[in-house]
């Protein structure tokens, strides 16, 4: 985030006092209300009411199975930048296979230390257990307070829950993605409006429709993306490609 506002010429100023595990927790403690656009939007809002700053920055994650087969994790960070003067934001995103996201229910010891290994622990943050259970613990900083942590589980019910801690400042490969997603910000912001010069010009969809190269039947794969302004209204197409292979085509490939 330090080198987004430095290309957008700011300082940065770290918005203090305020608990964002209640706009949502990874864990379900709390769900998330809004489309993860909309949470960011809420912390971008919250460091302007916060620090008083012009500007606000806001990131959320959301994570899950990759879109393409499903078997392989998936992370998606989005950046937003809000505008306290006029009311306007602009966002921008990152996503792909490069996370730690993973669970595991384990029975052992030896399990349990495979799993943290794997991950990358303490390095990357551990969750132990669920939220209700007398184990539950996010903030485990030692293989040593694991192995002690973990013991009453396996005694009292055979086995324990794992996942990787989501949380931005106990996840450092969740931490890159959002430097990914601030550069791509960044970008955004400094394309002007052709219309108004309005900063934050870019992607707000992909539009469909790309011709099948053997039958010229149009597909459900993106031609084009959509670019609009969030202050005039603006929009325009930028091409994407003309056509796609049959493998791509509903009619040819049902």
């Amino acid at each position: 985030m330090q080198g987004l506002a430095a290309r957008l010429g700011h300082d940065l100023i770290l918005a203090e006092g305020f608990d964002t595990d209640s706009l949502g927790t990874f864990t379900n403690e709390r769900s998330r209300t809004g489309t993860q656009v909309e949470a960011a939007l809420a912390k971008a809002r919250l460091a302007c009411e916060l620090t008083g700053a012009e500007f606000g920055l806001g990131s959320e994650g959301s994570f899950g199975p990759d879109p393409h087969m499903g078997t392989a994790a998936w992370g998606v960070e989005v950046v937003v930048c809000f505008d306290a003067a006029s009311g306007q934001h602009v966002h921008a995103a990152a996503q792909g296979p490069s996370t730690n996201y993973r669970q595991a229910s384990v029975s052992s010891w030896p399990q349990a230390s495979a799993f943290a290994e794997q991950i990358g622990f303490p390095g990357h943050g551990l969750i132990v257990g669920r939220p209700g259970e007398a184990w539950f613990d996010k903030e485990l900083g030692s293989m040593e307070a694991l192995k002690t942590h973990a013991a009453p589980a396996f005694l009292q019910q055979g086995e324990l829950w794992l996942e990787t801690d989501m949380r931005a400042h106990r996840n450092p490969t969740r931490m890159a993605m959002i430097e990914a997603a601030a550069e791509a910000l960044a970008a955004r912001w400094l394309q002007g409006c052709p219309a108004c010069a309005a900063p934050g010009f870019g992607p707000i969809r992909l539009i469909p429709g790309a011709l099948c190269e053997c039958c010229a039947y149009p597909t459900g794969a993106a031609k084009a993306q959509l670019l609009a302004c969030a202050v005039c209204g603006h929009e325009q197409a930028a091409p994407i490609r003309a056509t796609v292979p049959a493998q791509r085509c509903e009619m040819c490939n049902p």
